[in-house]
């Protein structure tokens, strides 16, 4: 990466930031219990929060907005565009949808074709194809061994098509894995239920939701429904009054069946002799061209400037939260994201300014970098580390703010501690001179930074943490901790100062189980210990690492391995691995067939319990 810096770019900087916050008209009225050292931020995440920019969403004009909006920053501070062709923009695609490409068919036996997005609609993971198959009801489509709980025992559904329950059955202890509704496990999602049944050898799969929450839709959208890896799978939802019509024609009730499950929460499950479903599906993936915003700030040291220092931010969110918002019944309405990111975004920008306008010019050269496709599976964050604007072997560490506009109690956490030598101890230091505590945590998490780890580049990731407005439209900038945030600035600056010019870290290897919000219900079942490689894509699971002291470990599985298959499993998604851990036992011996270098080995894993890891 090559860095010039002309001498007009700072007069320019205070002119353009002038007309810049004349045009945004940032100087409305401000609440009083911001602070004017404040202002800045605050500015920021009103704007990036606010419903002109529609959630951030990549499928909305709003990520353009934002998108706009930093670069312009960016150029009034006098940082470099450091993107493609000379720009702040570094183009890429993402996939932010599906849509009906041709209109399927799906009948029952001799009948007529049931009527699309009116009595039926095909699920967003379903793969296009047809199938004629008889149909097995296979309850919940639950397999939960170590619980004593599998739909599928004694049914064959090979090649057949199975018909499940949505969600899940109500727990009937505290050790069951199952949630109460509203909560939900991750054996209710739509995923885990599809995987499983391709698992067990189904050709299709028909939902029926006997028990739609208050205020839903019945019919899931394909929005809602998408999985966004392949799927092997044709899978579509038909209504319960069609359901249960055509059962009852055969002396069946699916609703008694459902209630004896919920009662005694044990599998009912059964061949339906003499029906079958005749499914087709033509779907087709929707892509958007969306943009990382990057920026460089030179180093001054004629010895270190080539080597750099990355900062991170995810500036997209949920847009109108038709995928992965936590509260369904809002869906069409426009989640804000203050926490996240708008607040990790601002802070950034914030850095990237003071940065620009200090005496004394960092060693390492720092590259500030918004990364855009987070939230629908760290795609921004997966093509800078595969195609890098310069060598990755000059990253010296990645630091990563996401949802940091939380705080309370003066705490912050840092994950990714481990991933260097020399991070505890920096940490140490820079928390006790700031007054801010700084909780130390292991694990590389599912933000941003697990792309750069994945690449055997140190990482760290600052956050609040999690909270009840989550993913949801009130996510709002009058709930964030403006004053938080600018300590979290000052915290973060100090720390930037330090690695600019510090000795190289020692990259490690995390032995900590990832660090993130996980669903619940995700960790239950049996232990691998393996690092995925989200940035890279393979038919199979490849390997960034294995923790240490792991099962994996002690199997043999190295980095860079491949996993194709566990056991009698194929795997093609990290989902597949998860499910079919599920129906394991800690202490069961598996064989675990991988590719490395070109070449298939078997290896032998004993796994274990992740609490025993």
């Amino acid at each position: 990466m090559k860095h010039t810096h002309p001498f007009f770019w700072k007069a320019f900087a205070r002119f353009s930031l002038v007309l810049w916050l004349a045009t945004i008209g940032w100087t409305d009225e401000i609440p009083s219990r911001f602070q004017p050292k404040s202002n800045e931020l605050l500015r920021h995440v009103r704007f990036l929060a606010s419903d002109e920019l529609l959630g951030r969403g990549v499928d909305t004009s709003g990520i353009e907005k934002a998108r706009d909006y930093i670069a312009h920053e960016l150029k009034s501070y006098g940082v470099l565009p450091a993107g493609d062709n000379g720009s702040y923009f570094q183009s890429l695609s993402v996939d932010v949808g599906v849509k009906i490409k041709e209109p399927g068919v799906l009948r029952f036996n001799d009948s007529s074709p049931l009527a699309l997005n009116q009595e039926w609609i095909p699920l967003g993971l379903s793969r296009s194809g047809e199938a004629e198959e008889e149909i097995v009801f296979a309850g919940y489509g639950i397999t939960a061994k170590d619980y004593g709980y599998d739909d599928y025992a004694g049914i064959d559904v090979k090649g057949k098509t199975v018909l499940i329950l949505r969600y899940e059955p109500p727990p009937k202890t505290d050790k069951s894995p199952f949630r109460k509704r509203p909560g939900s496990s991750n054996f209710a999602t739509l995923r885990y239920k599809a995987t499983n049944a391709r698992e067990h050898g189904a050709s299709a799969m028909i939902l029926v939701d006997l028990d739609p929450r208050d205020g839903e839709a019945e019919l899931i959208s394909l929005a809602r429904s998408l999985w966004r890896t392949d799927s092997s799978l044709i899978a579509a939802q038909v209504k319960r009054e069609i359901i249960e019509r055509l059962l009852t024609q055969r002396d069946v009730s699916i609703r008694d069946l459902k209630e004896k499950i919920d009662r005694e929460e044990k599998p009912f499950s059964m061949a339906l002799p003499g029906l079958r479903a005749s499914l087709k599906v033509d779907l087709e993936r929707i892509t958007r061209k969306t943009d990382n915003v990057i920026a460089v700030l030179p180093g001054s040291d004629p010895r270190l400037k080539d080597e750099h220092i990355v900062i991170g931010a995810h500036y997209d969110h949920l847009g109108y939260g038709h995928f992965g918002t936590r509260d369904t019944k809002t869906e069409g309405q426009i989640h804000n994201g203050a926490d996240d990111n708008a607040s990790g975004t601002a802070v950034l920008l914030n850095l990237a300014r003071r940065l620009s306008l200090s005496r004394e010019r960092p060693a390492r050269s720092l590259v500030f970098v918004f990364f855009t496709g987070e939230e629908l599976g760290l795609y921004g964050s997966r093509y800078y580390v595969t195609h890098p604007p310069s060598p990755l072997e000059s990253i010296k560490a990645m630091i990563n703010l996401d949802m940091i506009g939380r705080m309370k109690e003066n705490r912050i956490t840092a994950f990714g501690v481990d991933t260097a030598k020399e991070f505890a101890d920096l940490l140490n230091e820079i928390s006790q001179k700031s007054g801010i505590e700084v909780r130390k945590a292991g694990g590389t998490g599912r933000s941003d930074h697990a792309s750069f780890y994945s690449k055997n580049i140190p990482v760290l990731h600052f956050s609040t943490g999690t909270h009840e407005d989550y993913h949801r439209p009130t996510d709002d900038w009058e709930k964030l901790n403006i004053e938080g945030m600018e300590k979290i600035g000052d915290l973060v600056l100090s720390l930037v100062n330090k690695l600019s010019a510090a000795p190289d870290l020692n990259f490690v290897r995390s032995s900590s189980a990832p660090a993130t919000y996980e669903r619940e219900g995700e960790n239950y079942g049996a232990y691998l210990g393996i690092i995925p490689d989200f940035a890279e894509q393979a038919q199979g699971i490849r390997l960034a690492g294995v923790r240490q002291g792991s099962p994996a470990e002690a199997a043999g599985l190295q980095e860079g391995d491949v996993i194709v298959q566990f056991a009698e499993r194929k795997v093609k998604t990290l989902e597949d691995l998860t499910t079919a851990l599920r129906s394991r036992h800690p202490g069961e011996k598996v064989e675990i067939s991988a590719l490395r270098q070109g070449k298939l080995i078997t290896l032998q894993a004993t796994l274990r319990s992740r609490t025993s890891s």
